[in-house]
């Protein structure tokens, strides 16, 4: 995962040289843009509109923990209906998301500092919403809220004093890296290093469990979605047990290194039945506004629209569908307690301990104030997920608004739904100048 990371940054360097040669600062339709460096091993792009009103007085601060983020559509989208918004890349080898609060820390405090700022809000999408719940919580709350003993890896840097933000959205929120690496573990891989010989009985790919190789789709009985779940869980723990031994062994200097060690997990991208099935978390547990096509906003029970996303077997047993990362770094970001419990239904994802891992945005958003927007795409599969967020969400001023047919790009899935990015960004616009909210 170093090198994996070290090579994303030197790529998004590549991105930004190549911009930088044009300019450092350029200006579009409404709005303009700004290179800006900053201290803490990152840099970013500010988008500002080129006409100043009162809602140039909310700044908008988005990153995400991998890739680069200065092309991330809200900052054209929010830029050209009137807010600054603040595109973070960070460059940092840091182990878990603890590694990146410095940067976002620097950037709040640059959008806090710009003419005419009054208020700051962060902005996550993806992976970068459990992120920016961390850092939000540590914000309000300090250091005490990742370092406690429920912690499989408690947070090890100078995390006090990280200037709050004033309001938080999250736009189709994981519910953190590892709830993504247990949903990526695959049961059907007997041993500690990938086989062929896979357990037939907790294949996911094999007809006879339920999957259909033609169309892609995998339609699972209740008895196997049980089996696969209890095999993923125990397999889970037999993963986090290997790296807690040897980060033992690590501390107690007997280690591969003296202060980590490589760990690569076998894993599939692929294998995860919430992809496979649509049936599985594919409508809200409640009723919630809905973003529809013909411009209602009807509040309901809301479906899932998506497909089967999943491609069948190819990427099993590659390298790049696992999980390449160190011993420390899986601990601090990978690792999540299951309990007996776990399972998932149409509604429901139920047996996880979210307060085992700091990079869960469930545990995190129970400790955050501030005003809350989250929104999710009905064509993707984080609408349950979402929701679970939005249900611990300490906030008092909080909602959880879903767009009909947005895919996870905010791009529609199918072209009846219109223009699902539109609707999204017209949403937020309209929540972030509400009277009373952040002016």
């Amino acid at each position: 995962m170093v090198l994996i990371r070290r090579t994303r940054g030197w790529l998004a360097l590549l991105v930004l040289s190549l911009f930088l040669s044009l300019s450092l600062q350029a200006q579009f339709n409404g709005f303009k843009t700004t290179f800006v460096p900053l201290r803490t091993n990152a840099n970013g792009v500010l988008y500002e509109p080129v006409t100043a009103d009162a809602r140039t007085a909310i700044g908008i601060v988005y990153t995400h923990f991998s890739g680069n983020n200065l092309s991330h559509p809200s900052g054209r989208e929010l830029a050209s209906r009137g807010y600054r918004v603040f595109l973070l890349n960070h460059y940092s080898n840091w182990i878990g998301f603890e590694g990146i609060t410095p940067q976002i820390a620097e950037a709040v405090d640059y959008v806090r500092k710009l003419p005419g700022i009054r208020k700051v809000v962060l902005l996550g999408h993806s992976g970068g919403g459990p992120l920016m719940t961390l850092y939000q919580n540590l914000a309000e709350n300090g250091p005490k809220v990742c370092n406690g003993p429920e912690k499989f890896y408690p947070c090890q840097g100078k995390l006090d004093g990280l200037p709050k933000a004033d309001g938080l959205v999250l736009l189709d929120s994981h519910l953190g890296t590892g709830f993504q690496q247990l949903t990526y573990t695959d049961p059907a891989n007997r041993t500690e290093i990938w086989s062929t010989d896979r357990d037939p009985f907790l294949d996911m790919f094999l007809p006879k469990n339920g999957f259909d190789p033609e169309r892609r789709i995998g339609i699972y009985s209740g008895e196997f979605t049980r089996k696969f779940f209890a095999a993923q869980a125990a397999r889970n723990e037999q993963v986090i047990a290997y790296a807690r031994w040897r980060l033992s062994e690590i501390v107690k200097r007997k280690g591969k290194f003296s202060d980590d060690e490589p760990l690569v997990v076998p894993a599939s991208q692929n294998a995860r039945l919430l992809q496979a099935d649509p049936r599985i978390v594919s409508h809200t547990h409640f009723p919630h506004p809905l973003l529809k096509a013909d411009g209602t906003k009807p509040t309901q029970i809301v479906p899932s629209v998506r497909p089967s996303l999943v491609t069948g077997r190819s990427a099993v047993g590659e390298l790049r569908s696992a999980q390449v990362t160190t011993v420390r770094g899986f601990l601090a970001e990978h690792a999540l307690r299951t309990t007996k419990e776990y399972n998932m239904t149409e509604d429901s994802i139920t047996g996880i301990d979210w307060s085992s891992s700091s990079s869960s945005a469930v545990a995190n958003i129970e400790g955050i104030s501030v005003p809350t927007l989250i929104m999710a795409m009905s064509c993707h599969y984080f609408l349950v997920p979402d929701e679970m967020i939005f249900d611990h969400a300490a906030a008092k001023d909080k909602q959880y608004v879903l767009v009909e047919g947005a895919s996870h790009t905010f791009t529609p899935c199918r072209q009846e739904y219109g223009d699902t990015e539109k609707r999204l960004f017209d949403y937020i616009a309209s929540w972030l100048s509400s009277d009373g909210r952040l002016r």
